[in-house]
């Protein structure tokens, strides 16, 4: 259903020989880093060897925010209102071990998925405030809770909040203001008049922040814990985040213990004797602890996490389980993709607003960026909500919405907020809920009102480096992998390569797998493809399937290590076959 990609070559005009020489790279590495704008000495080798971290002080509120919770350490009762996503689960973990270790009176509340929603709700304040509660921490949330901190304020309670969501806004003429709670303080660097000077950190990295003013310091521990959360947040690997992520899976590589609970689930999963990734991070290891808040409690990823080493039966038990919930999460996901993907209209719209009222809406999300994925589409699935008030006539509907670049979902949204009853999110991804009377009129407004042209449906393939085969060896990945992290904002580095001899090619249609032997001048090299078999099928009809033609193909250099034997092999991410 989707169109074809298109391939798009990276451009510099660096001097790549003087880069070479002055960095001690190759001048393939030094094209890859011209090539995202990282020319100069200087930004190259904070690239190269990251340290940068910005001083958590220049965050708006951060000092008062501190004084006020040494000042709530000494007497009063203190609630860390978190969220059931890794982000959430992440930033109320590192906020507890801080503050207890502190000798706070603390304790932590995650709203249930199901039954109360993402965010601050009226009913938990009230809750809280009846337990005794003096001082709310709201983190991974509270940016767009106007009436709760309101509440809040009504009950004589305080509120911080620690979120990296985009606030609310109006216009004065032509400028943008935001619309913020009124909160004792609010640390969000997506604040207009916040000067920090880097605003992609995801909440537990500014809960990291935080601790690190109260704690004095840094702690290992706590940074490994807000890498995770900016893998799994998808945040942008640049700048500070880049520092993060790479200091805080250095440290998890080093003891793989560093968090006991968290060392219970890397064992369960089989990495306690594998190197760490983003990808081991992104796959294997968020997924289980994101299934805990989907399927069951978000409460029961952060006891895992809390777990002290003494305890080693109950965190492998509680390891288990997480890993259980997520087997259940992926079988639920991928029937919900195959029942929703029957109902996308065709011809497809601009934008896809869509219905299913057998989705569990913990995966909502999920599916609807795999809808995404296929269509390319922004892509909002919406399933029926709590209706559980006998006394009302309107029926709710929750869901999620993901996008693609160049539509800025959360501003689409947000321009037509008198639809929803809740909403929030950012650029590429947003949760709703709304009366299902109002779901047509979201349909028509969002599709009426887009920007969207056929180009933008166009998935872009961006190549670093056209290379020949000889070009292909184990010291060129070894040089790549300094550049890793790879992920949002840093893309792993693609390279082409026209015109290649495919002597052999094996089909494993049960793992959706392609293993491409290349004959260059009597040189072998493996390629390998995951999830291209579809692909493949309908591209090889009137060739011999088998091998035996040319083609060209993007790719990631990697080493591949069997038998502890190392060979250079590469990572198919496209084809096209010639003949």
């Amino acid at each position: 259903m989707v169109e074809k990609t298109r391939w798009t070559a990276r451009e510099t005009d660096a001097d790549l020989a003087l880069m070479s020489r002055v960095l001690g790279i190759s001048e393939t590495t030094a094209f890859i880093l011209a090539s995202r704008g990282l020319r100069t000495k200087k930004t190259a080798e904070n690239f190269l060897k990251p340290e940068l971290l910005h001083c958590a002080t220049l965050l708006k509120d951060a000092e008062k925010a501190v004084n006020r919770i040494f000042k709530a350490a000494k007497s009063e009762k203190i609630v860390i209102y978190g969220d059931y996503d890794v982000d959430g689960i992440m930033s109320t973990v590192i906020l507890m071990k801080t503050l207890t270790a502190l000798g706070a009176n603390v304790s932590y509340y995650i709203p249930d998925r199901m039954e109360e929603g993402y965010g601050l709700n009226l009913n938990a304040v009230e809750t809280l405030y009846r337990d005794g509660t003096k001082l709310i921490i709201a983190v991974d949330n509270g940016i767009s809770a106007i009436n709760e901190a309101e509440k809040i304020k009504e009950l004589g309670m305080e509120l911080i909040i620690i979120d990296h969501h985009e606030p609310g806004f109006s216009f004065d003429g032509d400028r943008r203001i935001d619309v913020l709670p009124d909160a004792f303080a609010i640390i969000d660097p997506k604040q207009a008049d916040c000067n920090y000077p880097f605003s992609e950190l995801c909440a537990a990295a500014l809960s990291y922040k935080i601790a690190g003013l109260i704690c004095k310091g840094t702690h290992e521990e706590l940074l490994t814990l807000a890498s995770i959360a900016t893998l799994c947040d998808i945040m942008e690997l640049v700048d500070e985040n880049r520092t993060i992520v790479t200091k805080g899976l250095e440290s998890l590589n080093s003891n793989k213990l560093i968090n006991p609970g968290l060392g219970s689930l890397i064992s369960v999963r089989g990495y306690l004797d594998k190197p760490i990734d983003t990808q081991a991070i992104g796959f294997a290891i968020g997924p289980c602890l994101n299934a805990s808040g989907r399927l069951d409690k978000a409460s029961k990823a952060v006891e895992l996490l809390l777990l002290p080493q003494t305890a080693a039966e109950a965190r492998l038990k509680a390891a288990c389980n997480l890993v259980e919930l997520n087997d259940s999460r992926k079988n639920l996901t991928a029937e919900c993709v195959e029942r929703v993907m029957a109902s996308v209209p065709d011809p497809l719209p601009h934008v896809l607003v869509l219905t299913d009222d057998e989705a569990h809406e913990s995966v909502a999300g999920i599916v609807a960026g795999r809808i995404r994925e296929i269509t390319r589409r922004p892509t909002i699935l919406l399933t029926v909500g709590d209706n559980s008030d006998a006394d009302s006539t309107i029926v709710n509907y929750k869901g999620s919405g993901r996008s693609i670049e160049n539509y800025n979902i959360f501003e689409a949204l947000y321009h037509n907020r008198k639809l929803f009853t809740r909403f929030g999110g950012h650029a590429m991804a947003a949760g709703l809920t709304l009366p299902q009377e109002n779901i047509e009129l979201l349909r028509f407004a969002l599709n009426r009102d887009s920007k969207l042209t056929d180009e933008d449906f166009i998935e872009t393939v961006w190549i670093d480096k056209e290379i020949s085969l000889s070009d292909v060896t184990l010291s060129l990945s070894d040089e790549l992998a300094q550049l890793a992290p790879f992920g949002k904002g840093n893309a792993e580095p693609l390279f082409v390569t026209y015109s290649m001899y495919a002597e052999s090619v094996r089909i494993i249609d049960e793992k959706n797998t392609l293993i491409w032997t290349f004959n260059e001048k009597g040189r072998r090299i493996k390629g390998i493809a995951f999830g291209l078999n579809e692909l493949y099928s309908q591209a090889a009809t009137g060739l011999n399937k088998l091998g035996g033609y040319k083609m060209d193909a993007v790719y990631a250099v990697e080493t591949n290590i069997w038998n502890n034997i190392k060979s250079v092999q590469m990572r198919i991410k496209d084809f096209r076959l010639q003949g």
